[in-house]
């Protein structure tokens, strides 16, 4: 199993009893992260340092910054927790930012299931799901913001009355799902744009690319590739080789099983060594089992195993 340690600067002067709930918020993310990594990833230590001044030199020395902004959650440069872990230079440019009453408090599920999104870009390296890496206009009002399913669910459902479906990982929404995709949830998703697409040109005589386009999307969408999530458009170096179009269960597994190597974002050739049996067939796994489907769970209490410090 490969643990986690996190250390946590909180920008104000945090009472006990909001220190204890993000101690618990933290137990409930690394719940999260041992299940979407099928038992194999927990966070094992956190260490708190409380009423740090945000922008200082102290605070630029931790992985994790709780600040009073209420700017949705945010992680610089995703992978570079291994920066830290080898204590490589620039590290201190790597961090999650997260604000400290997002969806109430640490005991919502929307807290700590963001924060286990976070840190699915800050440790394992993985992309959104909820959009495509460009922007466009989907209320046709003059305001660009970036592409999401969401977005163009709503179109979609609201003004063609043709059904379309999200992906279902803590990378699309940590409020709503705890797994990660596999190669079939791509391949699915991907069958989705293109029977969408003819359905759509079947009722307004245009097909998706063009309704994107039609909505502020960039002149040059000529593929339904590009519509594809941002973490599938990610380039990754797996063993060596560059290359994307990779679910995120392909991202992990090249991280955490002995013997294959990660590199994203300048930070190569990271092995966290583990042994996998993800089929529990007995055998070591020398790669992702084929049509490799996420387990449900597991639903324990290893969050509780987590050593907490503050000070």
């Amino acid at each position: 199993m490969k643990d986690s340690k996190l250390s946590i600067e909180v920008g104000w002067n945090a009472d006990e009893d909001y220190l204890k709930k993000l101690v618990k918020g933290f137990q409930r993310a690394s719940q999260v992260i041992y299940d979407y990594t099928d038992g194999y990833a927990m966070i094992s230590e956190i260490s708190i340092k409380n009423n740090v001044q945000e922008g200082s030199e102290e605070w630029r020395e931790s992985m994790v910054r709780m600040t009073l902004n209420k700017t949705p959650p945010y992680t610089s440069n995703g992978f570079w927790y291994w920066k830290w872990v080898k204590n490589l230079d620039g590290r201190e440019e790597s961090y999650i930012r997260f604000p400290w009453n997002w969806y109430n408090d640490p005991l919502n599920k929307g807290w700590y299931g963001g924060m286990a999104h976070e840190l699915g870009h800050f440790v394992f390296g993985i992309g959104d799901e909820y959009g495509a890496p460009f922007s466009w206009d989907p209320n046709q009002n003059g305001t660009m913001v970036g592409f999401t399913c969401g977005g163009l669910k709503d179109i979609l459902e609201n003004k063609y009355g043709i059904w379309f479906e999200k992906m279902k990982t803590v990378m699309e929404a940590g409020h709503q799902w705890t797994e990660i995709s596999t190669p079939k949830d791509y391949a699915d998703f991907r069958e989705q744009l293109e029977n969408v697409s003819r359905e759509l040109e079947n009722k307004a005589g245009y097909g998706l690319l063009e309704l994107i386009i039609n909505h502020g999307g960039p002149d040059n969408l000529d593929s339904i590739d590009k519509v594809m999530p941002t973490h599938w458009q990610t380039n990754y170096t797996i063993d060596g080789l560059k290359q994307n179009r990779k679910s995120a269960w392909d991202v992990v597994f090249a991280l955490l099983a002995k013997g294959h190597t990660l590199g994203h974002d300048y930070v190569d050739g990271i092995d966290a060594g583990l042994y996998l049996d993800l089929d529990f067939d007995g055998q070591e796994d020398t790669q992702l089992p084929g049509n490799y489907t996420a387990k449900v769970g597991p639903y324990t209490g290893v969050g509780y195993y987590m050593i907490a410090r503050w000070g």
